[in-house]
């Protein structure tokens, strides 16, 4: 289970660093962005006393290079001027020219900045996918179909009443799911319909690469045991009179 941030953090290293110009703009044009993406911290959005249970997101290594990137940009920045330096030399020892040293020098920057993008689109897709249980709703919340880094919000006043995992249908994805237990999460909001031939339950929301100890935390919620009743404490207003009889 991945908590809740508080209201207003920012957080640290280069990803902070964004985050706290981000949060100088103002709040009505950051709202409309975020919107679209989907904020990494939620806790704006939230209504007057209410309070968050429990947030799900994807497995991390959906993440993976978004993690590196943000978290460690500024070492990611000093590997690729020491790589770009590297080059450079390397390729006047070889009889290069200086401007084709110059272009072999540009490679590792070039290869930066694919890797950027790429985490930057890494990290938009992660933050896409989201559960969030408080105590006055359920919010799924899944990209769009057929809309790049759209997000489409689902608001529920009650709980699902279907869990379901399952292996992914990507193989690639399935490796990571056999070393860390992940697994895809179906979640049905209607009655009980499953897929002929499967144990899986059909019109159903899928989560990817859900972890399972945030399945288990989810199962709490929405199977919730009955507590044992518990012996009520009798207390009398004022003393009572004890009468006792003896048997024959």
């Amino acid at each position: 289970m991945s908590k809740h941030s508080p209201k207003g953090e920012i957080g640290s290293g280069f990803l902070g660093w964004l985050n706290s110009r981000w949060k100088r703009l103002p709040e009505a044009f950051r709202w409309n962005i975020e919107d679209t993406f989907l904020p990494e911290n939620i806790a704006e959005r939230l209504l007057p006393r209410e309070e968050p249970l429990l947030e799900i997101r994807l497995a991390k290594y959906r993440d993976i290079i978004g993690h590196i990137v943000f978290e460690y940009f500024w070492w990611v920045l000093l590997v690729t001027g020491v790589a770009a330096i590297v080059t450079a030399v390397r390729s006047l020892k070889n009889g290069a020219t200086p401007s084709q040293t110059v272009l072999y020098a540009l490679i590792p920057f070039v290869i930066l900045i694919a890797i950027i993008a790429i985490a930057i689109k890494e990290r938009i897709e992660y933050n896409q996918w989201r559960l969030l249980k408080t105590n006055a709703r359920f919010i799924i919340s899944i990209p769009q179909p057929g809309a790049n880094f759209l997000v489409d919000n689902i608001e529920l006043k009650g709980m699902p009443n279907v869990i379901d995992t399952n292996w992914s249908r990507n193989p690639f994805w399935r490796i990571f799911q056999f070393f860390t237990g992940a697994r895809d999460l179906y979640i049905s909001l209607a009655a009980y319909k499953f897929i002929e031939g499967t144990a899986r339950v059909g019109d159903a929301l899928i989560i990817p690469d859900v972890m399972p100890k945030d399945v288990y935390e989810l199962r709490k919620l929405v199977f919730a045991v009955p507590k044992p009743p518990t012996p009520q404490k009798v207390v009398f207003p004022s003393p009572q009179k004890v009468t006792v009889t003896e048997e024959d």
